[in-house]
């Protein structure tokens, strides 16, 4: 047998319907936000006839100030539509689903607009005239559709129930007998909880895209943390590393009586390793690397460049250091000749000697000598509203050697070496 449940009024939560019709049984298909479908086969020992199994759907909905409408039947069509169309609780007996869908408008059936439509020209209102059509003539008119809409219109199934998913919950809560003050004990005691979180994980074919950590402390707050690494892990090892450098960088006021680790999960990332391109590092090795890189370094400093939208030379923030795939190149022809500049961090101060307003001479630490040809001046400049910038850029090929690019900040007249050219 099976229970269709609508509610005709707004429910009082996303997931209410669902909720209900699971507290029977978990095989419950989502038909709509406001309609679901129950499986409500062996529970005859707790409820012998179908009147008081609808009764206490009836009054469960009502316990949780849900409107409902249900409908049993041994069709799960009939179900959901006799759920939609008559309030109170509906009873089909076995061979009377036909019976009960005959005075009811085709609206009911969730047709196409465009074939209810078809059907109304027909003169047809009720499902009971389109079931009485010959289901070897609507063939020829809609094809393998119109079969289907006749026994659809009789109360026979078409399909099966496609049970909604339960949701997955990856929680652990550790109460500790005594408190606990330091990084040290806290490592034993993220291992006895990261361990099963993760096996959990791993058991499903999931792995940890996000971890949040809560830790309920002796004066009664909360520490809550949150980590996100560029890549998921379903490893404990590396979650516990990543949770301790974590707390080192911002530790708990007080003592430690209460532990919870709540991981988000995400479905496993594939990896196909490739014949002709080197391997990527493990994910969770490099977040793990990643997390150490970053605790080490000042805040700000540790991750990856990222440009930013000026022509401010060497302007750049750093985020999130997540490598992709290998790039693949474009075919075509090599370009003729192709250049680098390796960038001296700081740009190095120079002496630049003109001559006819083009330099003639550079002395800078490392790099020295008269300049045998140039090119520029390219002049940029920007950012007058806050930290105002304005250079002229000249590349020079020295007479000792060497291909340089130097540039004039104009604002404070000073020329430097920004790098070299090869």
């Amino acid at each position: 047998m099976f229970g269709g449940l609508h509610s005709p009024r707004p429910l009082p939560h996303e997931g209410a319907l669902l909720a209900l019709a699971r507290d029977f049984t978990p095989r419950v298909e989502v038909v709509a936000p406001t309609a679901v479908l129950l499986d409500l086969h062996g529970l005859g020992r707790l409820w012998p006839t179908p009147e008081e199994l609808g009764r206490a759907l009836v009054a469960a909905a009502a316990a949780r100030a849900i409107k409902a409408q249900v409908a049993l039947a041994f069709s799960r069509a009939v179900a959901l539509v006799l759920a939609r169309a008559r309030p109170g609780l509906t009873i089909v007996p076995a061979g009377g689903e036909r019976e009960a869908l005959a005075p009811l408008p085709l609206a009911l059936l969730g047709l196409a607009p465009e074939r209810e439509e078809l059907l109304r020209r027909w003169g047809l209102r009720t499902i009971g005239e389109l079931a009485r059509l010959s289901a070897k003539g609507l063939a020829e008119r809609f094809g393998h559709e119109g079969p289907r809409l006749v026994r659809l219109a009789r109360g026979e199934d078409d399909g099966v129930l496609v049970r909604a998913p339960l949701p997955e919950r990856f929680e652990l809560t550790l109460e500790l007998d005594w408190p606990v003050d330091g990084l040290e004990p806290l490592a034993f005691l993220l291992a006895r909880v990261l361990e099963p979180l993760c096996a959990a994980l791993v058991g499903r074919g999931r792995k940890a895209a996000a971890l949040a950590i809560e830790l309920g402390l002796v004066d009664g707050t909360t520490h809550a943390r949150r980590l996100a690494p560029a890549s998921p892990s379903g490893e404990a090892r590396t979650w516990r590393t990543l949770v301790l450098l974590d707390l080192e960088a911002h530790p708990p006021r007080d003592a430690i009586a209460r532990l919870t680790a709540r991981a988000e999960p995400t479905a496993a990332r594939p990896a196909q390793f490739s014949l002709l391109d080197p391997a990527l590092p493990s994910p969770e090795r490099l977040a793990e690397t990643m997390a150490r890189l970053v605790a080490w370094t000042a805040d700000g400093r540790g991750g990856a460049p990222q440009l930013v939208d000026t022509h401010r030379p060497g302007a750049f923030v750093v985020g999130s250091f997540a490598p992709g795939a290998l790039p693949v190149a474009a075919p075509g022809p090599e370009p003729a000749s192709r250049f680098a500049l390796r960038a001296f961090r700081p740009p190095r101060l120079a002496r630049v000697t003109l001559q006819a307003g083009q330099p003639a001479f550079v002395s800078a630490p490392g790099v020295r000598g008269s300049v045998a040809a140039c090119a520029g001046p390219w002049r940029a400049s920007g950012d007058w509203w806050d930290v105002a910038w304005s250079r002229d850029e000249w590349d020079v090929a020295l007479a000792s050697g060497g291909v340089y690019r130097l540039f004039r900040d104009r604002l404070r007249e000073a020329w430097f070496v920004e790098g070299e050219l090869d």
